[in-house]
């Protein structure tokens, strides 16, 4: 669950970057509605796509799988109703405490220092230095030509790179992956399969309903033994320990005729009751009455049956076996493991083709942007190819370990495309890379600290000796590293080239608008109503020349207008407004401001 707890606090980061850009001086009731409001639908897509993925997940052939996704869906389930009440009441605890002016740690109440201007204190909107270098500098590199035409030759190179790695995967675990690297059994293994190929396990054969076998005029010895004969000419057999020869022989060794008439009467009586052949009496039953022989088994030597060929040598003994006269069954030690060679590949595309067509669903219905939806199940489908690929290069190969963390996969890294793809999808009428700039602030520095903290989760798994743990944290790497990279670099990238601005019905970016003349300043005037403007992200504060930073309830106004809005005038921007805060902070709370455009680079939002 050390996973779990890594990943739950994903969420956390975003209601907390929700919090933070909420202004300070309103109450405490608007604050949690905005944060709420602003973050509650996003965690709710990325908490139900997560329990879509591992409730998928639970229905794969593996029993460790179906265990570990039902743990998963417990968790996933838990911490979204422990972040919606839990949590929720922490950050009311916190905000009373801010008021309060206590300290975070003792609790105690700390005295504020002198300021020389009390109405110029501002503390409360300082910008989180990760969330700005998303908006502005970050940005500014995203949108620029020649980066957006690198970025989609690199990310091309990439899905050409990872289809060719998946063509080239290797399936399977092998049992000496189960041991840890210093174990004595692990070492015997590999011993034994480079020296003793040619002696290895049986292959153990056994025909049943002998009884009810219909064998007309032959014999039921030669039947038999031409049945035997067909295991024992193949590349992966060597001779066979048959009961039936040793009987044949000792009974002519004995000078005893063997007809079908006392065939059964010489073997139970006779042959079997030697000492030197108690062994073959587990090979050989009798039916109900003891005169006839229902079924039989015989174990015959396996030759240069590897890792590599266990699937291949499985195969050709069930082919034989439902070829064959007689009802037949072929069982070897190794089909445990060559078993999931069958299920984990199918398995695998089946989790992957639920989990990837639920998950477009719920991104359809909850994102409010159908474009960016597909994006996000572009994003999905990309990931999933350069895990499966990139495994290859770094020696893991596709086995019910690494088909956890793919079905895990499925859901976590739709979280950070998710995120993304909401905040950018929400900011309608407005102009493609100022939502990105927008949807980058919001969530870039809780992806990345949800990233992080993923990844410390899993660290120490380093260190381990087993192919098992280690295999898992690769997995869990590339999960990460490629939902990050196409959260934050590819899906910025793909949605302000390729969208629909449903607002205004047009699938081509809006041009900025021209940059306006200046005007002059106004005189102060004891109170003026906020105007709502069109674009609002193309305006800042002015005010006695230092700008008046972004307040919280501002942000986003082709969502909904201020509370306190009123109609001002019908010019157009550029324009002069008066802004009256919904909380006085202090008794010169009135300030004067201007609207004017500028630059989204220096929106100090």
């Amino acid at each position: 669950m050390f996973l779990f707890s890594a990943v739950g606090v994903d969420n956390v980061f975003i209601l907390l970057s929700a919090w933070r850009s909420t202004p300070s001086h309103e109450s405490l009731e608007k604050r949690m509605e905005e944060t709420f409001a602003d973050a509650g639908v996003s965690i709710t897509v990325t908490s139900l796509t997560d329990f879509i993925s591992f409730a998928v997940g639970c229905a794969t052939p593996f029993p460790s799988v179906q265990m570990f996704c039902a743990y998963a869906v417990t968790a996933v389930v838990f911490t979204y109703v422990y972040q919606l009440t839990f949590f929720a009441g922490i950050m009311v605890y916190t905000n009373r405490r801010e008021m309060d002016n206590r300290n975070c740690i003792t609790f105690r109440k700390i005295k504020k220092a002198p300021s020389k201007h009390a109405h110029e204190d501002r503390s409360f909107e300082k910008n989180h230095a990760l969330s700005q270098f998303f908006r502005t500098t970050y940005s500014d590199l995203l949108l620029n030509p020649c980066v957006r035409v690198l970025i989609i030759t690199a990310f091309l190179a990439y899905l050409a790179v990872a289809i060719w790695g998946c063509t080239q995967v290797k399936l399977g675990l092998e049992p000496n992956d189960l041991l840890p690297d210093n174990s004595y059994g692990k070492q015997t293994l590999r011993l034994a399969e480079k020296y003793f190929a040619d002696y290895g396990a049986n292959l153990h054969v056994w025909m049943y309903n002998l009884s009810n076998f219909d064998y007309g005029s032959r014999r039921i010895w030669v039947v038999l033994d031409k049945e035997i004969e067909l295991y024992e000419n193949t590349e992966f057999t060597g001779v066979a320990d048959s009961w039936l020869r040793t009987y044949l022989t000792f009974a002519e060794q004995s000078g005893l005729l063997v007809t079908q008439d006392n065939f059964i009467y010489i073997l139970k009586n006779v042959f079997l009751s030697q000492p030197q052949f108690g062994k073959y009496r587990r090979d050989v039953l009798f039916d109900a009455s003891g005169s006839q022989l229902d079924a039989s088994r015989v174990p015959i030597q396996l030759r240069h049956v590897g890792f590599a060929n266990q699937s291949k040598a499985m195969h050709l003994f069930r082919r034989l076996a439902e070829t064959s006269q007689l009802p037949t069954g072929v069982y070897a030690d190794f089909f445990q493991f060559a078993e999931q060679y069958n299920a984990v590949l199918p398995g695998t595309l089946s989790s992957i083709g639920y989990a990837g067509v639920a998950v477009i669903i719920v991104s359809l219905f909850l994102i409010p942007e159908p474009v960016a939806s597909l994006w996000v199940s572009f994003s999905i489908v990309s990931i999933n190819i350069g895990i499966l690929g990139f495994m290859t290069f770094w020696d893991v190969r596709l086995d019910f370990i690494s088909m956890v963390t793919i079905v895990m996969s499925i859901g976590f890294c739709v979280d950070f495309a998710a995120h993304l793809a909401y905040n950018f999808a929400k900011g309608r009428n407005v102009p493609p890379s100022e939502r990105m700039r927008n949807a980058l602030y919001a969530v870039g520095a809780p992806i990345l600290q949800s990233a992080t903290s993923t990844i410390l989760g899993v660290s120490f798994l380093a260190s381990a000796e087993s192919y098992v743990f280690r295999s898992f944290l690769k997995t869990i790497f590339l999960v990460i590293l490629l939902g990050v990279l196409h959260g934050l670099v590819v899906l910025p990238v793909l949605l302000t080239m390729f969208h629909c601005s449903c607002g205004t019905g047009n699938s081509k970016s809006a041009p900025d608008p021209p940059l306006p003349a200046k005007e002059s300043k106004p005189s102060a005037s004891p109170s003026v109503a906020v105007k709502y403007l069109t674009s609002p992200d193309y305006y800042k504060f002015k005010m006695h020349e230092q700008p008046l930073p972004y307040l919280g309830y501002l942000k986003d106004l082709s969502l909904g207008r201020p509370p306190d809005y009123h109609e001002a005038s019908a010019a157009p921007y550029p324009m002069r407004a008066r802004l009256k805060y919904s909380k006085p902070r202090d008794e010169d709370s009135d300030r004067e401001a201007e609207y004017c455009y500028h630059n989204p680079v220096a929106h100090p939002r």
